[in-house]
């Protein structure tokens, strides 16, 4: 069932075998994986059911290093979290991604990608993916000749294959199965303030949750499991002091440290008076749930000493720059409760209320014939409305120990301090993209296709002006099967303490340059399997209500 914990007497104190902080596509896939079983299962969720601007504020923050989005638009805070607005782009990380790259400082997982893959049919069932096929000569199957590849030499430059989620929204996708399990509590409106250690710092007792109403209660149980969030796993860790007084998990000082995510860039792609052959890799089969990316090959990678990369290319239409498009755009996603967020922009709306605004039909009035122009092309992708390309760049980052998530002096209505996020890109980051740009320029050039833009004027070593997070934290409890150089272990367990358990990106020693949605989910299934082990050997609480 789903309670809100605003009903919750002060004071309370809730028995659990299994407490799962965080509801967002990580505590979700966790809750649904002991749905009928014997063991008692309370959920807590620090949003509601729908996105609410007080509860959204209480993830602002502060950020002191490369210009990071607001904190308060790139974490939702309601059932389903970042689970509610994310793209559905849907690939799994590539076999390099979980080796130690002797070129690449801090690399490598605490086991292969194999570990993963064969959970592979259930997290696409679960995200609403059909096909699990990602071999690019799959393409041949759709029997379309409008479905073509580009002919690039594949040493230099390689196709990928995305496939798409829908994308499932998890909080309105599984609301009704985690409201219909006998076993399964689920609070909303419930904020964790505090893991509460024993004595000995080895083991969790409970975890202290209030609400904005003033209710202060608490929930005991066998096995924790952290799932809010890279940025809010590292913030409750490091406010749960009172016994391990640096945090817990952070006797070695890694908690928050190695924060990640997907440096997006854009830039122009100028093609002569033939028709550019975009293929599988524009707009037009997203419908049928897949396209195509570039890459950089592996045996590249290497032998250059670069990160993994990926991009994709868009047709850009007119009345694109337009602010009556903007406008529209804006109003569309707002109503729209299929998307909540840009297919291909770094976009979203968390917590903007549904309906018409008069200023944005005000905006879109003064322009129609862009915003209509736009709009159009768009729905139905119209050629004749396009007036150029332009390359996306999504490369990995680099792990570095010093992009991290901090706490700082400013504080919740909780009273708690907020976070702050230190961002930090090293020079390989860049110079990954830099050289899979030249590398594309040249292939398009070769090609007789087109080439891309010049770079701005010191563009080739910092970053341009137009840059952004892709909205994936990664990192911040990283696991390593070493506790000198992980938080968590290869169970994602937190080193030294027997019951604590973290799910989702942060605990990603290194996050590729995809999505990180599935891996999220398959890293979530794997752990259900070692919880379900643990549990399951000793005897349950009498499951039911909480």
């Amino acid at each position: 069932m789903i309670l809100d914990a605003r009903t919750v007497p002060s004071g309370t104190v809730i028995e659990s075998d299994l407490c799962i902080i965080g509801a967002g596509s990580s505590g979700i896939s966790l809750a649904l994986q002991f749905a009928g079983t014997g063991l008692k299962v309370c959920q807590v969720e620090s949003g509601g059911l729908e996105p609410d601007r007080e509860l959204q504020a209480l993830a602002d923050g502060d950020s002191i290093g490369v210009r990071y989005s607001s904190l308060a638009s790139c974490q939702q805070r309601c059932f389903g979290g970042n689970g509610n607005v994310w793209g559905g782009w849907f690939t799994p990380l590539d076999a390099i991604d979980f080796t130690a790259r002797s070129w690449v400082e801090d690399s490598g997982w605490p086991f292969g990608a194999a570990e993963l893959a064969r959970h592979s049919r259930r997290v696409h069932d679960l995200c609403e993916v059909p096909e699990d096929d990602y071999d690019i000569g799959a393409v041949a199957k759709l029997g379309d000749p409008a479905a073509r590849l580009l002919p690039f030499d594949r040493t230099l430059i390689d196709s990928v294959l995305y496939r798409f989620s829908p994308p499932t929204r998890f909080g309105q996708k599984y609301r009704a199965e985690i409201a219909a399990a006998h076993n399964i509590t689920c609070y909303t409106h419930a904020h964790a303030l505090s893991l509460k250690a024993r004595w000995n710092a080895r083991e969790i007792d409970r975890v202290e949750l209030g609400t904005l109403a003033g209710t202060r209660f608490a929930v005991r149980a066998r096995q924790f499991v952290l799932a809010t969030g890279a940025i809010e796993n590292a913030r409750l860790l490091l406010l749960s002091n009172d016994v391990a007084t640096s945090g817990l998990g952070n006797e070695h000082d890694l908690v928050g440290r190695y924060f990640q995510d997907h440096p997006h860039t854009k830039r122009a792609l100028v093609t002569g008076p033939a028709k550019f052959p975009l293929g599988l890799y524009g707009l037009a089969f997203r419908g049928r749930g897949l396209a195509a990316g570039l890459a950089l090959p592996p045996r590249l990678q290497e032998a250059e000493r670069l990160l993994n990369y990926k991009a994709s290319i868009y047709p850009v239409f007119y009345g694109e720059d337009s602010a009556g498009w903007a406008a529209f755009r804006t109003l569309a996603l707002s109503l729209s409760r299929r998307w909540g967020s840009d297919l291909y922009d770094r976009f979203a709306l968390p917590f903007r209320p549904r309906g018409v605004r008069a200023r944005d039909v005000a905006v879109m009035i003064l322009a129609p014939h862009k915003t209509a122009a736009a709009a159009l092309s768009h729905a139905f992708h119209l050629d004749r409305f396009r007036v150029g390309y332009v390359l996306e760049s999504k490369p990995e980052q680099a792990p570095n120990r010093d992009s991290r998530i901090l706490l700082y002096d400013q504080r919740d209505p909780f009273g708690l301090p907020r976070a702050r996020i230190d961002w930090r890109l090293r020079p390989i980051d860049r110079r990954t993209v830099v050289r899979a740009e030249e590398l594309i320029d040249g292939e398009l050039r070769r090609l007789g296709l087109g080439r891309l833009a010049p770079l701005g004027p010191g563009e080739t070593e910092s970053w341009p002006k137009e840059f952004a997070g892709g909205w994936h934290q990664i990192g911040t409890t990283r696991a390593h099967r070493d506790p000198r150089h992980g938080v968590v272990d290869a169970d994602c367990r937190l080193h030294g303490v027997a019951n604590l358990h973290i799910a989702g990106a942060s605990v990603f020693p290194t996050g590729g340059a995809v999505s990180p949605t599935p891996t999220i989910v398959a890293m979530t299934l794997r752990l259900a399997e070692h919880l379900r082990r643990t549990l399951m050997a000793t005897e349950p609480l009498v499951a039911g209500a909480a």
